[in-house]
């Protein structure tokens, strides 16, 4: 038999499983021939963790890996930041 916890009883009201994507976009110029990109995170699960408490003040989570890196600690930062 399932049992559901009370929303009261639970920190999130979703946890998103998966990556957080980057997507490299270089504005006006070509991929080819830029010297720059500006990085966005994205990707269907963090996009859906992200935008359900703009829309209906939900509590959510997204569980994921990072690397160890500068790219890694960026992103951790943009995600906790939104």
């Amino acid at each position: 038999m399932l049992r559901i916890r009370p929303a009261d009883d639970c920190r999130y009201d979703l946890v998103s499983l998966g990556e957080i994507m980057l997507r490299l976009d270089p504005a006006e110029g070509r991929v080819r021939t830029t010297r720059s990109f500006q990085v966005w995170e994205g990707g269907g699960e963090y996009n859906v963790a992200r935008g359900l408490p703009r829309c209906f003040g939900l509590r959510t989570a997204v569980v994921t890996a990072f690397a160890d890196n500068e790219v890694g600690a960026c992103s951790r930062g943009t995600g906790r930041a939104t």
